[in-house]
């Protein structure tokens, strides 16, 4: 075919795609000149083309797919796979085994369409599977795929297509938009039995980025109303009713009521399934209303029903689904001269109801947990009653002209009571509240019908547990945030969340007036550590178990952790046919769970003379660390090996957090007393690999100290690690090298003078610690001052 002539018919194929499907020019002409551009390609391939299209529920993509192969001379043929029933590997056989789908409808129409209809949604095995048999050559495939035009289909991506400021960007460089689109779409996710997995494999992503690719934007309203028309259109052509000589078209004011009535959620595929039904049944009820020969049938609308018109725009349009409202329309069919009129009177607002059955999420509940129930958190608690205070008196805010707040998050490590919190606020509120957590925050309808119903029972509170998520999830923020926004007064609800992480949640939906309270939740407390021991008490004990003494011993244990200490004890005392829990049981089991559980002496070769050399090792740590950081207070001292070490000092959790020079220095010579104070002791035996953690630390706080926190004289006040990642990784390497060597040759120097000085109480500590395997902080302090 001559180039002119190609040129004309696909110029007359994009008018009729146009003529059919409304609001997707841009897609149509994408379409088009990837067609142009397959006829004139050099490269052979197995397929005749691969493209894959992008966009919201029903924008159209498959059934551009349909109107290419009724409008083109190409094809001769269209299958559409839905790819949500191939959610198990093994389904592959039957999508391109021997007698698979595919197979079998190739052979029968070689020159066809596959639409793979929601490629995301099936395994990520049969992606690869389908990935491998589309690039396949005749002969591997078993039949001829050379004029096979491959669609996928995906609304991966949609939430970032609806956006204006992207369409914007697309339309001024469709490459780089492209290029952020699908960097978009490779983060995305799916959730399989529990298992999170990229929603579209990274191998297949990869050919589709190098085949064609199409994004279809959401059909705004009055493509939706255009479709709607040519809807009408159709249903009256066909229809042919007895005893009516004409039905005259609407105008489009008619029409638009007529896709109103279909809010909040409109969308194509429902208008032009729904509306030829509405329109048989007006005109059925005109007829009978009527009763006499019709001559024609006409369709108005009233004054007041088009000034409804009117207020009409993309905002009006989006708070229908926010504020779960439909427009209702009433009707009348006047009679004059053979002539029926059916007009719209007039178009109201009504709020929907939520069809949600008791039994299904989300529903409606009312917490029975009181900060009284909570250990420890007393800053928390009482920011959290101040917050209480302000939503039961509104006038409060009012005072100040401020909107009320609709929302806060609390944050903070796992098991220190933010979702006990969070109940308990709730509580005191005296509100009911609607709960979401996990994989329910993956689900927009999900969102959007917890809201719906907290709005129902207002006021009310939306509990949105783990807001961050779990590894690999993805949030939608944007429509949480839609949700909180369309919240009034008059449908109070406030949004209370949790989260590990609040670097993990997108920053708009924390913006004012959505998250107006940020609240950290610190680690336990030493009142809350105390609570849960008087907890443990409650069992069975010798009545000489110190609180305090313990408490500090669980320094930095979550919630779920100290509950477990209480519980493994009593395990213990059970399996050792124990009568009670003693100190010594409760210590031994916060020591498993902190540091690991022992290990079996029988497993340490040369055990005697390792116990003296891991003794030695911990008394050298332990007496310069007292000397020396007299601040940071030492829980205990043990030579008990275990699974993460043979011994350790550990320490309470009061560290200091602005920490100066000659503190970090003080730390480099605590890491480096172990080792040197063993080599003291054993000479030809001392230098082993169970210093290797020590010399990691002692040398990046070194590095530290010269390239990060500019405490080194000779280099002066610069941040190294700036100018490396910014300027050169070159810049002052060797100065670097030099000052680090220096400062660690002069710790050594430095811890070696003081353990010299102080050989008689490490002695003291380390024998000790052979006869008793551990000391606790005030034994310690006893040696050393002594």
């Amino acid at each position: 075919m001559k180039h002119k002539d190609l040129l004309q018919r696909y110029e007359e194929l994009r008018k009729r795609l146009k003529s059919k499907l409304f609001g997707q020019d841009d897609a149509i002409d994408e379409l088009i000149k990837a067609l142009f551009h397959i006829h004139h390609s050099p490269i052979d391939q197995p397929f005749k083309g691969l493209f894959t299209f992008f966009g919201p529920h029903n924008s159209g993509k498959v059934y551009l797919a349909t109107l290419l192969e009724q409008e083109s001379e190409e094809f001769q043929g269209i299958k559409v796979v839905n790819m949500a029933e191939f959610t198990d590997p093994a389904d592959q056989k039957k999508l391109i085994g021997e007698n698979g789908t595919l197979p079998t409808f190739v052979h029968a129409h070689p020159q066809s369409i596959i639409v793979f209809k929601d490629i995301e949604k099936c395994d990520n095995v049969i992606q690869l599977a389908l990935m491998n048999y589309i690039f396949a050559s005749k002969e591997e495939r078993g039949v001829d795929c050379s004029n096979v035009l491959f669609i996928f289909t995906s609304t991966l991506g949609s939430s970032l297509i609806k956006k204006e400021d992207f369409q914007r960007f697309y339309k001024k460089d469709p490459l780089k938009a492209q290029a952020k689109f699908i960097e978009f779409i490779a983060k995305e996710k799916k959730i399989i039995y529990d298992i999170v997995e990229s929603a579209i494999v990274p191998e297949l992503l990869s050919v589709i980025v190098q085949n064609y690719i199409i994004l279809f934007k959401p059909l705004e309203f009055d493509s939706i109303v255009k479709i709607a028309k040519a809807s009408f259109k159709e249903t009256i052509q066909k229809s042919k009713i007895e005893g009516i000589e004409k039905i005259a078209l609407p105008k489009n004011d008619f029409i638009e009521l007529l896709v109103l009535s279909f809010s909040p959620y409109i969308n194509a595929r429902r208008v032009h399934k729904k509306l030829p039904d509405f329109i048989i049944d007006l005109i059925y009820q005109a007829i009978i209303k009527a009763q006499l020969p019709i001559k024609k049938i006409v369709f108005e609308v009233s004054d007041e029903a088009k000034q409804f018109l009117e207020k009409v725009d993309k905002k009006f349009l989006e708070n229908l689904i926010k504020q779960n409202r439909s427009v209702h329309l009433s009707w009348s069919i006047t009679t004059q001269k053979n002539i029926v009129t059916i007009n719209i009177q007039k178009a109201t607002l009504f709020k929907l109801p939520l069809y949600i059955e008791p039994t299904q999420k989300p529903y409606m509940n009312y917490s029975t947990i009181s900060f009284n129930d909570i250990a420890g958190q007393k800053h928390v608690k009482s920011h959290l009653k101040e917050i209480v205070r302000i939503l039961k008196h509104p006038s409060m805010v009012e005072r100040f002209h401020i909107p009320m707040p609709k929302g806060m998050l609390l944050h903070g490590p796992k098991g220190v009571g933010k979702t006990l919190l969070a109940y308990a606020f709730i509580k005191e509120t005296e509100l009911p509240y609607v709960m979401l957590t996990g994989s329910d925050l993956l689900d927009t309808n999900l969102i959007h019908a917890a809201y719906q119903k907290a709005k129902e029972i207002a006021p009310a509170v939306v509990f949105l547990d783990e807001l961050d998520g779990k590894d690999g999830m993805i949030i939608p923020y944007d429509a949480i945030s839609e949700e909180i926004d369309a919240i009034s007064d008059e449908e109070y609800v406030f949004t209370i969340a949790t989260a590990l992480n609040i670097d993990a949640i997108d920053k708009n939906l924390l913006a004012s007036e959505r998250f107006d309270f940020l609240i950290e939740v610190p680690d336990l407390d030493m009142e809350a550590r105390k609570f849960f021991i008087k907890k443990i008490l409650q069992k069975p004990n010798d009545g000489k178990i110190d609180i305090d003494k313990v408490a500090r011993y669980m320094s930095g244990l979550s919630g779920y952790e100290m509950q477990r200490v209480g519980k493994e004890a009593a395990l213990y005392v059970i399996r050792k046919n124990l009568k009670v829990i003693t100190e010594e049981i409760l210590i031994e089991q916060i020591n498993n769970i902190k540091y690991g559980q022992k290990i079996d002496k029988k497993r340490i070769r040369n055990l005697e003379k390792d116990l003296h050399k891991t003794a030695y090792h911990e008394a050298g740590h332990a007496v310069v660390s007292y000397l020396l950081l007299p601040d940071i207070k030492i829980e205990q001292v043990t030579i008990t090996p275990r699974a993460e070490a043979l011994g350790f000092v550990s320490y309470t959790d009061e560290f200091i957090t602005n920490i100066s020079k000659e503190e970090l220095y003080n730390d480099i010579c605590v890491a480096l007393a172990g080792r040197l104070s063993k080599l003291k002791k054993f000479p030809q035996e001392g230098e082993d690999t169970g210093a290797a953690q020590d010399l990691e630390q002692a040398t990046w706080e070194a590095y530290n100290l010269v390239a990060t926190f500019g405490m080194d004289e000779s280099l002066g006040y610069i941040h190294i690690d700036t100018l490396m990642q910014n300027v050169s990784k070159e810049l002052f390497n060797d100065i670097i090298e030099e000052r680090v060597a220096y400062w660690i040759e002069k710790a050594t120097n430095d811890t070696i003078e003081l353990i010299e000085t102080h050989w008689e109480k490490i002695e003291k500590v380390a024998s000790t610690l052979i006869e008793k395997e551990m000391i606790d902080g005030a034994e310690l302090k006893k040696i050393m001052e002594s």
